[in-house]
């Protein structure tokens, strides 16, 4: 006889935590966790980012791309449906790329990068045609873009509406109902393109207060949350039938050298030898708390880009000493503090005054110059001097900076359009040229290299992954070999997951920010309701 299939695990209802309300929703502009993550479970786009972020057709069926990679040709699936019953086509896709274009010119990633299709047509119903001003391989990231139902909005601003008045997607979940700051009832849609969802409910629940969360945890109310770190480390009960993990925050701390002529870090065995002196796992463990991840290149740690290992060595005082020596930099009898030429070395650290953290990370790494004869003096500055050392005239020896890499809204580092890409921070076309440059550019330090330039060119042409890996490897390489940045750490965002939550595939993978990329398949083991 053929055997019985074993029958899906499907009903439970999730409840995940929604630390602040979301007043105005606009889908492609995420402004905190939760708009996040709700514009998730909401909407598709022709693309999305699996586990390690890397891009996949999802509305798409299949893309191809054309031999100058300016043309990009996307067929969609067949048979997917509104959350009214419409069904979707290339119109919605053509109507939601023309109106993107439409908003206003922001300084977000998405929208400024959006600008680069000159045309999109659609030949047929699922058939999308995207013209591009030049080949650009994280375009099919920022084509995560959520696709809008045309037949609800052609007659509306989308810059005034709010999207609470239309929440209409096509994602694995619809809308049922909003309590104003308490919660937001998403139920299952039942067909859905990649099957229908095993839940039955998943309810985002306000809980703004940390405390409050937590109990909510360990009472079942809530199966799911981000915690502030602090809020675990500093817990003094048992977690009990919680899996506790956590991702890294998009965006890192770094230490940055003013490579510009007469500069003290401008020779690169000065900054050599500051890096292999320094024991950065020490130095972040100590000056984090142990939130912080070391890390090695800009890349998301644990994503598809994450290429570049820690230096595996021991701080080598002795080498760095060496260095010093050879790049003229002596340390005379008797004395502590290296001369060149008669000149006793001085540099100035500019850091963060009102971040503990920060100024942890500065005084520690002073103490570690100090050890090799290089004599650094903090400079503690507030948040608005600080942002004036990262536009002309530069006047830093040395930066213990931050980037916030969300692509969606400026102040918010999400994940939904990510993409590793360096190019802004490192290729020598985005050195500020002098007072009659105007351009807002991130290469702070003045690093040029044209070895870099022609690996990060190539890796931003290159729209397969397995052809981007070693044009990004061989870039990440570039900058961990001539130091423009010490890289320091990114933050641990805690998470915690009751255990009664899984997934067909096995257990959820916290240590992703996109750990709801399979939402779908997730389901509740005896599941008492």
């Amino acid at each position: 006889p053929t055997p019985t299939p074993t029958p899906l695990p499907r009903g439970g209802n999730l409840t995940i935590r929604l630390k602040e309300d979301i007043a105005w929703l606009q889908p492609w502009r995420p402004r905190s966790r939760g708009e996040e993550q709700v514009i998730s479970l909401l909407y598709n786009g022709l693309m999305s980012l699996d586990a390690r972020l890397r891009p996949q057709p999802d509305l798409a069926e299949s893309w191809i791309a054309s031999a100058d990679g300016r043309i990009l040709t996307f067929t969609l699936r067949s048979g997917i449906t509104w959350h009214d019953g419409t069904p979707l086509n290339s119109v919605d896709v053509h109507f939601t790329l023309d109106r993107m274009l439409a908003l206003p010119v922001t300084r977000t990633a998405l929208l400024n990068d959006l600008h680069l299709i000159t045309s999109v047509t659609t030949p047929d119903r699922r058939t999308v045609v995207i013209r591009l001003a030049e080949r650009y391989a994280p375009m099919l990231s920022h084509l995560t873009l959520p696709i809008l139902p045309r037949h609800l909005l052609e007659n509306k601003d989308l810059a005034s509406l709010n999207f609470w008045d239309i929440p209409i997607g096509t994602g694995p979940f619809k809308f049922e109902r909003r309590d104003r700051g308490r919660s937001i009832v998403l139920s299952a849609y039942e067909h859905y393109h990649r099957g229908a969802p095993l839940l039955s409910l998943v309810a985002f629940v306000g809980a703004s207060n940390e405390q409050v969360a937590l109990q909510a945890l360990q009472d079942g109310r809530l199966l799911l949350a981000e915690t502030e770190w602090n809020t675990v480390q500093n817990y003094t009960g048992t977690l009990d039938m919680l899996h506790l993990g956590g991702y890294p925050e998009n965006g890192f701390y770094f230490l940055g050298f003013n490579l510009r002529e007469g500069r003290p870090f401008a020779d690169i065995r000065v900054r050599q030898a500051l890096a292999r002196a320094m024991d950065l796992p020490r130095l972040v463990e100590a000056s984090t708390r142990g939130q912080g991840i070391p890390i090695a290149s800009s890349a998301a740690p644990g994503s598809w880009a994450d290429l570049t290992d820690l230096a595996s060595t021991a701080p080598d005082l002795d080498s760095a000493r060496q260095l010093l020596t050879e790049a003229g930099w002596t340390l005379q009898p008797g004395m502590t503090i290296r001369q060149q030429n008669g000149v006793p070395f001085q540099a100035t650290l500019v850091v963060l005054g009102d971040d503990p953290r920060r100024v942890a990370a500065a005084q520690h790494i002073v103490d570690v110059a100090a050890t090799i004869g290089l004599p650094l003096t903090i400079e503690p500055i507030s948040f608005s001097d600080l942002m004036a050392a990262y536009v002309p005239p530069y006047d830093f020896d040395l930066l213990l900076g931050s980037w916030v890499n969300g692509a969606g809204d400026p102040g918010f580092s999400d994940y939904a359009y990510y993409d590793p890409d360096d190019f802004a921070l490192f290729h020598s076309s985005q050195v500020n040229q002098g007072e009659l440059d105007q351009r807002v550019t991130r290469n702070v330090v003045g690093f040029s290299d044209p070895a870099y330039d022609s690996e990060a060119e190539a890796a931003r042409q290159l729209y397969a992954i397995s052809e981007r890996l070693d044009h990004q490897r061989k870039a990440q390489a570039r900058i961990a070999s001539l130091l423009p940045y010490l890289y320091l750490w990114a933050d641990t965002i805690p998470v915690l997951l009751n255990q009664r939550v899984t997934t067909l595939d096995g257990p959820v993978d916290l240590s992703t920010p996109a750990y709801l990329w399979n939402i779908e398949r997730w389901h509740l083991t005896n599941d008492r309701e």
